[in-house]
């Protein structure tokens, strides 16, 4: 099986964080998740994360700390999935490849129908913010 490596952004705003859901024509479609992306050959997962949301929000990003990694299985692939927490440097989230964007307060997070490899974050999040 082969695996592919993911990383995701946890961009915390008081107490909220931003949530994005994936299109009808992604794979698990309608799901949220944290905005992120592939990470390349000899690329680090910070250099992947800022360019990703670069690319999907149109924002700069500070990564910061590693929160969570979670896995799941689409297809024939075992996704990896590495959450960190980001603050937002420069730039608007905008919406660009997903249906929709939102800022979601923490204890609310999981009334969100989140994509499998994402919840390990979500649980730590709750923890993070004492919300459990």
């Amino acid at each position: 099986m082969c695996e592919i490596e993911v990383v995701g952004a946890a961009i915390v705003n008081g107490n909220k964080v931003l949530a994005a859901q994936r299109s009808a024509t992604m794979k698990s479609p309608l799901k949220w998740e944290f905005a992120g992306g592939k990470v390349h050959k000899n690329e680090t997962h910070e250099a992947a994360l800022k360019r990703e949301l670069r690319e999907e929000l149109g924002i700069d990003v500070e990564v910061n700390d590693f929160i969570a990694m979670g896995s799941s299985v689409v297809e024939d692939k075992k996704i990896n999935l590495f959450v960190y927490s980001a603050k937002i440097r420069d730039g608007v989230p905008k919406r660009s490849e997903h249906a929709k964007i939102m800022w979601v307060d923490i204890d609310k997070i999981m009334e969100l129908d989140w994509a499998e490899a994402d919840l390990p974050a979500c649980e730590k999040l709750l923890d993070l913010f004492e919300y459990n």
